[in-house]
This record gives C-alpha cells, sequence and structure tokens, in this order.
C-alpha cells in the first residue's frame, strides 16, 4: 500500500491543512492545536514523502535510517529555532518546537516501521481477517 494512500498520511495531512486553513481564517484555536500540532506533524508529513521518493528509486521495502531522520529533525531545529528568527521577524525560536520536531521524527519513525513497512505483521493479521 501507497504511503501517501495510507489514512494516517491522510489524516495527517487534513489535519494539518485544517489548522493551517483555520488559523488564515483567523479561527481562535486553542493553545497547543495553533501553537504545536502541525510542528508535530511537519516531521512525518516530510519524511513520508521523501520516503516515497526513495522507495521509487530503492525498492517498495526501503526504509530511512534513524539516522536520516535525526538529521532531518535536526535541520528543521536549526533552521526553523535558530536561522530564521535570526532574519525574520514572523519567526520566534520556541523550545517547544525542538520537542514537536523530535517527537514528530519519533511518530515517523513508528509509522515507517509499523505501518507503512511492505514487512508490516500488523497489516497482515488484519489483512487476513
Amino acid at each position: 500500500m501507497s504511503v501517501l494512500k495510507h489514512w494516517t498520511f491522510i489524516t495527517m495531512l487534513v489535519v494539518g491543512g485544517a489548522i493551517y486553513t483555520a488559523q488564515r481564517l483567523e479561527v481562535e484555536l486553542p493553545s497547543f492545536i495553533n501553537n504545536y500540532v502541525n510542528d508535530i506533524l511537519s516531521i512525518p508529513l516530510t519524511m513520508a514523502v521523501i520516503l516515497v521518493i526513495l522507495r521509487l528509486w530503492k525498492g517498495s521495502t526501503y526504509q530511512l535510517s534513524p539516522l536520516m531522520i535525526t538529521s532531518v529533525v535536526l535541520y528543521y531545529t536549526f533552521y526553523f529555532e535558530y536561522y530564521l528568527p535570526q532574519h525574520t521577524s514572523r519567526y520566534t525560536a520556541d523550545l517547544y518546537d525542538i520537542g514537536c520536531y523530535i517527537l514528530g521524527g519519533i511518530l515517523f519513525y513508528l509509522l515507517q516501521q509499523y505501518v507503512w513497512s511492505a514487512n508490516n505483521s500488523l497489516q497482515k493479521k488484519v489483512s487476513h481477517k
């Protein structure tokens, strides 16, 4: 099953899009949702697209290593929490965002290992019922 067609990816995309749209329409959202949910979702959504592209080249069972995932989390941390706040007034550094990126990296790793994997034992159990 394609990662981009899986209900988990679609749900994350819809939730992230709904939050973004609500923010643009100036809908008042709970603080956690407004400030942190999209930061959590940004890593798994980005990494899912990267995973799909790499699986086209390297085969359908290809997995991103923990080092690759950590590298993206560190890049997001540096770029969005250090570089941009120094160069653009729209961005502010927030330590909680770093925790969100880490949580998103863990979420992506778990989804890749246990939900989006071609060798997914959970998916095999569900499909045999």
